[in-house]
């Protein structure tokens, strides 16, 4: 038992001295083991319930062989290998803690909420790269909601992407489909894993589909929409940074048909409760493609788009807030009025929090102007400006409220570019807990009356996350349904 314990002793002795010598003084060495024996001060082998941690990561077998410059270990006999994103088990690993480069074989486990398990499993930093692979959100066996691949990679931000996946629903496989990218398993209602099912008393029954991918060049986002009373909708942005830095990160606020900060009080499709400046600038061009493309923020929702537009976008922080600009370029086709036009938009947009009363009380305020040129000489100019309170009533409970006025100038061609109310009133509540509702009021100044209800409710469920929207204005009824972690 003595000479075992000196041999833990010399390889922690050896252990802390090549890490002293190291310029990140955070990636420390531990390593614990019945026996140790450390080969040519740079190599060790541990056996007997051993363990070894480099920084938040850690590898537990029978039997390690670790090299401690490079960082690599090969573990063999009740492999678990964990770190802060979740722990999975392994028959054979050979890894590298730096790096967190290596191969697994006989995979099973739990990453950031996602069980997995897999024939074989390859590391690439924040990638995993599966083989014959089951993947679900429920923590319960048999699972509700089971997704296997004959080949499968998940990103660090829950992206998957398979080839041959098929969807297990209580046992029974429905579908198959050849290739998937898709995020899941957010811990909130995120984007919805299946199509979405809606209902429109203009349009009928609705089922949408869409995603935002990464490519080489930047980002694809597509869109597709049937209805049963109208032409389906064919959307397609190709979208691309221009930062030297984060060229494949998702571009969550450079996206041609969302803006750059949401107000509290605009709509109840943002689940955030405000959107805070960021540090960085960013900017990106995209073009856009669509067919028969809703116009939705009017009370006349049968009017449709379709044409091409580049545009230009930048975000950046500016006086304590948010400045968004955008610039774009297009020919378009408004139908049923069957109207056509080249058009130049120009839009300017500023949000910034200018008040806040300890951790409960808040206001913001939300300067927007719009420009746009049209072939035949004409023009046409909105202006926006809006103030919001916000109150924090406790940890479930949020509402806000808020007055906002818009002037508009001059004639477009689109009936879409128009506002229809230059003056209202919002109010907005929200709830979360087991069940979830948000519902926001608007109130139409100018002719005394609602202009619109919104109410989304999130229902408790185990493992596929249901919510349900309805727009009193538009007359629709949206369901989404999406894999939620725990």
């Amino acid at each position: 038992m003595s000479a075992h314990l000196a041999r833990q002793l010399l390889a922690f002795i050896l252990l802390a001295t090549l890490c002293a010598s190291t310029p990140a003084q955070q990636d420390v060495w531990r390593l614990l083991a019945r026996r140790v024996e450390a080969q040519q001060f740079r190599r060790f082998t541990a056996e007997g319930d051993a363990e070894v941690q480099w920084g938040a990561r850690r590898v537990q077998a029978q039997r390690i062989e670790g090299d401690m410059e490079t960082g690599w270990i090969s573990a063999a006999g009740n492999v678990l290998v964990s770190d802060e994103r979740g722990t999975l088990s392994a028959a054979q690993v050979r890894f590298n803690l730096k790096t967190r480069e290596g191969d697994m074989s006989s995979v099973r486990g739990e990453v950031e909420g996602i069980f997995i398990t897999a024939d074989s499993l390859r590391s690439e930093g924040n990638t995993l790269s599966m083989q014959n692979v089951t993947l679900t959100t429920c923590d319960k066996h048999p699972p509700d909601i089971l997704l296997s691949a004959g080949s499968l990679s998940l990103s660090s931000n829950l992206r998957i992407r398979a080839r041959h996946l098929s969807l297990w629903v209580a046992g029974n496989k429905w579908i198959t489909v050849p290739y998937l990218s898709r995020r899941i398993g957010r811990r909130e209602p995120g984007e919805p894993l299946l199509p979405q099912a809606g209902y429109s008393r203009r349009r009928g029954v609705m089922l949408y589909y869409g995603d935002l991918l990464p490519q080489s060049w930047g980002q694809m986002r597509y869109g597709l929409r049937v209805f049963t009373r109208h032409d389906p909708e064919v959307r397609v942005d190709l979208l691309r940074r221009l930062d030297n830095t984060g060229d494949q990160e998702p571009l969550r606020y450079l996206e041609p048909t969302e803006r750059a900060g949401i107000s509290f009080l605009e709509t109840i499709g943002a689940y955030t409760w405000r959107i805070p400046p960021r540090e960085e600038r960013k900017q990106g061009i995209f073009l856009s493609l669509r067919v028969n493309s809703p116009v939705e923020n009017l009370q006349r929702t049968d009017l449709y788009l379709r044409g091409v537009e580049a545009g230009y976008q930048t975000v950046q922080p500016l006086g304590g807030g948010l400045l968004e600009t955008e610039w774009k370029m297009g020919r378009l086709r408004e139908s049923p009025a069957l109207v056509t036009s080249n058009r130049a938009l120009a839009l300017v947009r500023w949000q910034s929090q200018i008040l806040q009363v300890g951790r409960q009380v808040g206001t913001d305020v939300v300067l927007e102007a719009r420009v746009g040129a049209y072939s035949g000489s004409e023009a046409y100019s909105w202006i926006r400006a809006q103030w919001g309170v916000y109150w924090e009533a406790g940890e479930r409970l949020q509402a806000g409220a808020g007055l906002s006025f818009a002037a508009t100038r001059g004639h477009s061609p689109f009936v879409f570019d128009q506002l229809e109310t230059r003056r209202e009133a919002r109010l907005r509540m929200r709830l979360s807990g087991r069940w979830g509702v948000d519902v926001l009021a608007i109130w139409d100044m100018d002719h005394r009356r609602w202009r619109d209800w919104q109410v989304a409710l999130t229902l408790p469920a185990h493992c596929v996350q249901p919510r349900i929207l309805w727009s009193d204005q538009q007359r629709q009824l949206q369901v989404q349904l999406s894999l939620v972690s725990r």
